[in-house]
């Protein structure tokens, strides 16, 4: 049986990657490495800068910092990783892609599970409205669809619009076992 897990969330803007990982992360026995593709991006060299500041090229060097980090870890073997982001499926581009990780995690024998958080555009466009920050239109328009628009059947999914963070917690749990 591999010990070695990797849980890997991606959703659009506002489908509660953040809170459902930090909760999911309390049920976890042992070492667990936390990895948010956005701290790479806002927490490292794009400090003080908008959306609109920021070139696809600069999006690329983050996600690639991301990746080297992550393959850090996975070369090390010795934690859960528990990583979220705003990646696609199959799609390369500035925000990541799923394929890229996968990749990666099976190089180094982790078992994968790719979910996939999602709801209505609607739903979660009223739950960036509430945030502190909410992401301009144009660019949630566009993150949405960047993620949502191409599913594989081989992700766990969950509808962040009928499923709380509580239910969607324990669904998360199950794979633990």
């Amino acid at each position: 049986m591999n010990n070695k897990k990797i849980f890997i969330l991606r959703g659009s803007p506002s489908s509660g990657k953040g809170t459902i990982t930090k909760e999911f992360m309390k049920k976890i026995p042992g070492k667990v490495v936390y990895l948010e593709e956005d701290k790479f991006r806002w927490g490292f060299h794009l400090i003080n800068r908008t959306v609109p500041d920021v070139s696809d090229d600069e999006h690329f060097l983050a996600y690639k910092n991301y990746l080297s980090v992550l393959e850090n870890y996975l070369e090390n073997g010795t934690y859960t990783i528990v990583t979220e982001g705003l990646f696609s499926w199959s799609t390369e581009g500035p925000h990541g892609c799923m394929q890229d990780i996968l990749k990666l995690s099976e190089q180094y024998s982790f078992e994968t599970y790719p979910i996939l958080l999602y709801g209505d555009y609607e739903i979660l466009w009223e739950r960036n409205n509430k945030r502190e920050y909410s992401v301009p239109e144009e660019e949630f328009k566009m993150l949405y669809s960047y993620v949502a628009d191409e599913q594989s059947p081989t992700e766990i999914k969950i509808d962040v619009g009928v499923n709380n963070i509580e239910s969607s917690v324990t669904i998360l749990t199950n794979y633990l076992q």
